[in-house]
């Protein structure tokens, strides 16, 4: 009913005495507007007779309805509170009526709530796809205001959506003028300008600067792949399962956001469903085929065999790399896929070198630590997810599984096999990296453009980059390598670790010696550099009669090994491939070749010591970047490190060395832990470093480090990393002879973090009596003076325990099924942020 004069559809306002005449009006309840504003209007003061008119007219008004069509046609409109005064107070509903009616009051408020935490989901990705920070409406307060009333929810969603609209209209103005002028002059279809029209009017604006900055028009891109639908962790994956099987069975009203685009999606479920019924060979199949249906490749041609000794059937499954975009990161396309029955809880035992696959199970879950490894786990709630999806689907079923395989599942193996999965040309290697980026990393432009600036799209270097990547994926809060957060220059250890990638490919130290040479003297805007200037940069940094000659002699080798690039204009000069991570290499370039210099010259005799006499300073092997993590702890550790940047002598670098054994001795534990303040040690940097240049001392040997991203332990750098050594030289040296593995696990126990770490050699010798013996100090089966090591980690270690936490080196019996040797735990106090 509507107030006299008014407009049809607009709510009376009630004032004052009006108010007091509705409110105690029984036939109040046959009409929808007068509940409706009785409910809405607070009371106030009469000051008019407006109310009192409306009052009488509806007073004078013979008829209505019945009050369960006013509250049906209530809650259509979405006037919650105006059905629940009708409940709390109309005499005229009976019981049954009231019942009804409550349950679907219910039903249409969480319904209410969910279409309004799905618009505001939208419009969170909306801002972030248009590259704008957004603080959405309070999701508590629009809760309350659906289920209050569902117009004050939508106006205030309204509001918001304006304000974003207002936001973006100028970027989307910029864009479609670029694109206009792209458009004239691409030979693309019009479909492909159509799509990147599609983009802009979807708010994908960083989808659509991207392509129309460095892609192609119509070219896909990781950002055009619809994300999936956010769960409610509320929901129970198997009562939506459920719904989608049996259509007779009564559906809550949010799962209308959850409905199947296709008919292949359910056959996908139901292929699902089977496998906890029947754990046969056919069922498995009939899942493999359902998920090549799903993802667009042909079915019929999976075939099912049962894994001896597993409750594992092997198939496989196409369609994974069906799209264009994808099919350089996987040419055949084919996956393994491992199907499990109904009791299957862990994933398969699968032997070394595996290809990355996928496992299948009513029991499996995605493993909820970080370490990636070749089996990736596809749940239900994944399937769930998956199948409201009408396009994209190989990307965002790749986009779960890329994201438990390793980045190697994507990048290939080594820096060879990257450069075939990028390509030769530029701009489909930029796109591949950027998918590569997106799936298995999760990282956007801004990502890419640090790989790119800082490696120049050098395969090696971007390999390094990936993995390096690949553990600190999981705790970056931003894009890595922003440039607020100081970029990839700011990153120390990446940097480090892509010095050694380079340095690694000079095969001897006169090539390393030209590579540092031709560094410190190149051109820095196009990197061109004579052989003359080298030359002389080698003779004026050692002043020995062979640098000159064994420096230009290198030359060559560079070229071979693509450090350097021989000039196309018939002279004899070079140029060296410059990007982001050589130029910063550069202001040291000189002090590493005068340095390295005097080392050859030295090794080669023409670099002596006086003559041996009773005043003779002593000598000591020069330490190798392995053996020197030994002295980490030690004041001459430092001294040791200046000498030889400087250029000093074998009779001074020995003498420090040998005053660096004294020191070691006489350290005192508790000395280290009460001077000064520490932050914490970050385990996995320390690993990383200790590993390469373990595996460079001991090239016979590989290490197996699992270690979480961020997790960090309340000691010092230093001291951490003299007592990974004296475990992990211990171990090498047992395996030395004839090479083997040692693995290396950290894990969080809080408040503990344990390390443990196993190798694949004899294990301790008798006469260590069960391990309490190689504790003792000068216990030792290495030869003389090598004794103490591991007595000497004990007591650094028992300096930092805390109330909480005692710290300790164990032996321990390994249960690794081929790392039968010596197993070793160390107890750590975890620093918790």
């Amino acid at each position: 009913m509507n107030e006299v004069g008014a407009e049809p559809g607009v709510s009376p306002s009630v004032d004052g005495v009006a108010r007091e005449l509705l409110e105690s009006w029984p036939g109040r309840f046959r009409f929808p507007d007068v509940l409706a504003a009785l409910v809405r209007e607070p009371a106030r003061d009469f000051t008019g007779g407006d109310g009192t008119t409306l009052a009488r007219a509806v007073l004078t008004c013979v008829g209505g309805r019945p009050p369960r069509a006013v509250c049906e046609e209530l809650l259509e409109r979405g006037e919650f509170d105006a059905v629940e005064y009708t409940l709390s107070d109309c005499p005229d509903l009976s019981d049954h009526e009231k019942s009804s009616l409550i349950r679907k009051l219910e039903a249409a408020r969480i319904a209410a709530g969910e279409a309004v935490r799905q618009r505001m989901t939208k419009l969170e990705q909306r801002a972030e796809a248009a590259g704008l920070g957004f603080v959405p409406p309070d999701d508590d307060v629009m809760t309350a205001l659906a289920r209050s009333r569902t117009s004050a929810a939508g106006a205030a969603l309204d509001t918001a959506s304006a304000e974003l609209d207002a936001r973006m209209a100028p970027l989307v103005q910029d864009l479609e003028g670029r694109l206009d002028q792209q458009a004239t002059t691409a030979r693309s279809s019009d479909h492909t300008v159509q799509r990147v029209r599609a983009l802009l009017r979807a708010g994908e604006l960083v989808a659509a600067r991207a392509l129309l900055n460095r892609e192609p028009i119509g070219a896909p891109i990781p950002e055009s792949v619809p994300p999936l639908p956010r769960w409610n962790e509320e929901w129970s994956a198997q009562q939506i399962l459920g719904y989608h099987l049996d259509p007779a069975k009564p559906r809550p009203p949010e799962f209308a956001a959850w409905e199947a685009a296709d008919h292949q999606g359910i056959t996908l479920l139901t292929a699902y469903d089977q496998l906890s019924k029947d754990p046969s060979a056919g069922a498995a199949e009939a899942f493999a085929d359902a998920l090549s249906r799903f993802l667009g490749a042909p079915s019929g041609v999976a075939m099912a065999q049962k894994v001896e000794n597993s409750p594992f059937h092997l198939a496989f499954f196409d369609g994974l790399f069906r799209d264009e975009a994808l099919s350089q990161l996987h040419p055949t396309g084919r996956i393994d896929l491992y199907v499990g029955g109904p009791d299957t809880t862990v994933v398969p035992e699968l032997a070394d070198g595996q290809a990355p696959h996928v496992a299948v199970s009513p029991g499996l879950e995605p493993p909820a630590y970080t370490d990636r490894r070749t089996t990736a786990v596809l749940s239900l709630r994944d399937l769930l997810q998956l199948v409201v999806l009408p396009d994209d689907r190989g990307a965002a079923v790749l986009r779960i599984l890329a994201r438990q395989w390793p980045v190697t599942a994507l990048a290939g193996d080594d820096a060879s096999a990257l450069a075939g999965v990028l390509g030769s040309e530029p701009a489909i290697a930029w796109r591949t990296l950027r998918w590569i980026t997106h799936l298995s990393l999760g990282g956007g432009l801004t990502t890419v453009q640090a790989m790119e600036n800082c490696t120049g799209m050098d395969p090696a270097l971007l390999r390094v980059m990936l993995e390096y990547a690949e553990n600190r994926a999981e705790a970056a809060r931003d894009e890595l390598w922003d440039v607020a957060t100081g970029g990839w220059q700011g990153d120390e250890a990446l940097v480090r670790a892509m010095r050694e990638e380079l340095v690694a490919r000079c095969d001897e130290p006169s090539m390393e010696a030209a590579w540092w040479a031709a560094l410190s003297v190149c051109d820095l805007v196009d990197g061109h550099v004579s052989r003359e200037d080298v030359g002389d940069q080698a003779e004026a940094c050692s002043g020995h009669r062979s640098a000159r000659e064994d420096v230009l002699a290198s030359l060559d080798a560079l070229v071979a090994r693509e450090l350097l690039v021989s000039a196309t204009d018939g002279t004899k000069d070079l140029t060296l491939p410059l990007n982001g991570v050589v130029r910063t290499l550069r202001p040291g370039a000189e002090q590493q070749l005068t340095v390295l210099l005097e080392r050859l010259a030295y090794e080669r005799g023409e670099l002596r010591a006086a003559p041996a006499d009773a005043d003779e300073a002593p000598t000591a092997p020069l330490w190798t970047p392995w053996h020197r993590n030994r002295f980490a702890i030690v004041p001459a550790y430092g001294h040791y490190a200046d000498a030889e940047t400087r250029g000093a002598d074998s009779g001074e670098l020995a003498a420090l060395a040998a005053s660096a054994e004294s020191e070691l001795d006489a350290q005192d534990a508790a000395a280290l832990a009460g001077v000064g303040s520490w932050a914490g040690t970050e385990v996995a940097l320390l690993l990383r470093t200790l590993e390469k240049q373990c595996e460079d001392q001991y090239p016979e040997i590989r290490l197996d480090v699992r270690c979480p991203p961020s997790l960090r332990v309340d000691v010092p750098e230093a001291v951490l990393r003299a007592v990974l050594y004296e475990v992990l030289d211990n171990a090498a040296e047992a395996l030395a002879a004839e090479g083997g593995m040692i693995q290396v696990s950290a894990k969080s126990v809080s408040p503990e973090v344990v390390v443990e770490v196993r190798d694949s050699g004899p294990g301790l010798p008798a006469t260590a009596q069960g391990g309490r013996r190689i504790f003792l100090p000068g216990w030792t089966t290495r030869g003389e003076g090598r004794g103490g090591g591991l007595h000497r980690a004990r007591r650094f270690l028992a300096a930092f325990a805390t109330p909480s936490v005692e710290t300790e080196v164990v032996v321990f019996p390994s249960e690794h099924p081929t790392l039968q040797g010596a197993a070793l735990r160390l107890v750590l106090p975890e620093q918790i942020p």
